[in-house]
């Protein structure tokens, strides 16, 4: 480990060499001559000080503790220079960042907000909602955790489980579309201001963290593209990395899934042009 880096990637505890597709932006950096070192967020005995620029890259956990996520990137915030930064991470650790989305006229899937203290009635949801199927999650969420799809035949746990989760922060209540099974998500991805790939995602509901991470590559459609566009130039500040999921629904037409901006899968295994332009805007931000 380097006394002074020049870039640290940050990783989770489970991951302390990185996720494989981070590992490629490592080694890129490396072949450039830039002194790079992996870092687990939550290590105590390091001083973040040291290094010119920190990235967030496979903190796959920090929706498990994110209380604590939160109070590092506070204290490292004052030390280095973070990217993606500050808050942009801080407003997209919540979910609640899609109602903002949808205020700024995107299309988005159609969601029932449930409010901590307020009682939780997911049968009248249902109904009102003429939604057979529906997806309960809670706001503080990656990679499908704590999501439960809910149908008449377990909605008494669908309930229980919407009511343990309003207890705690705000949940959501959405329509299940039977797009992720049959198309899947369309992921556009932004690597140092500039769109470098893009992939057809499975949904996480119906596959392991593994599969999902895996992709395909994907030539999405020109609306595709230009939502996308429109999607991420909306985004202020600009970020140092961007993943826009966008799903083409028959039931609600074209929709912004998601603006991952926290840890993102990057699919850089696909792209050794992508690696290398996330490589350059890396360095570039040590300019």
């Amino acid at each position: 480990m380097s006394a002074n880096p020049a870039v640290r990637l940050v990783t989770a505890a489970h991951l302390p060499e990185l996720a494989p597709d981070d590992q490629e932006l490592l080694k890129a950096l490396r072949r450039k001559g830039i002194d790079t070192e992996v870092v687990v967020w939550g290590d105590a005995t390091v001083d973040w000080s040291t290094a010119r620029l920190t990235v967030i890259r496979s903190v796959f956990d920090y929706h498990l503790r994110c209380a604590e996520f939160l109070r590092w990137l506070d204290h490292v915030e004052s030390r280095t220079i973070v990217h993606n930064a500050p808050e942009i991470i801080r407003w997209n650790t919540h979910k609640s960042y899609l109602r903002a989305v949808a205020d700024a006229g995107f299309s988005t899937i159609p969601t029932e907000w449930l409010h901590p203290g307020q009682p939780v009635d997911l049968r009248r949801i249902r109904a009102d909602r003429g939604w057979a199927e529906v997806i309960v999650k809670p706001a503080v969420s990656a990679s499908a955790h704590n999501t439960l799809k809910v149908t008449e035949d377990n909605l008494d746990d669908g309930q229980a489980h919407a009511e343990r989760l309003v207890a705690d922060d705000l949940a959501l209540v959405q329509p299940y579309l039977y797009d992720f099974e049959t198309v899947g998500e369309t992921s556009v991805i932004y690597l140092g201001g500039q769109r470098t790939h893009c992939v057809r995602r499975p949904s996480g509901i119906h596959t392991t963290l593994e599969q999902a991470h895996v992709g395909a590559p994907l030539q999405p459609t020109q609306a595709e593209l230009a939502l996308a566009q429109r999607a991420f130039d909306w985004i202020a500040p600009q970020p140092l990395y961007a993943r826009i999921d966008l799903i083409d629904s028959v039931d609600h037409g074209l929709l912004v899934l998601e603006l991952e901006l926290v840890e993102p899968a990057l699919y850089l295994r696909h792209s050794t042009e992508a690696t290398a332009a996330f490589a350059a805007a890396v360095q570039a931000r040590l300019s």
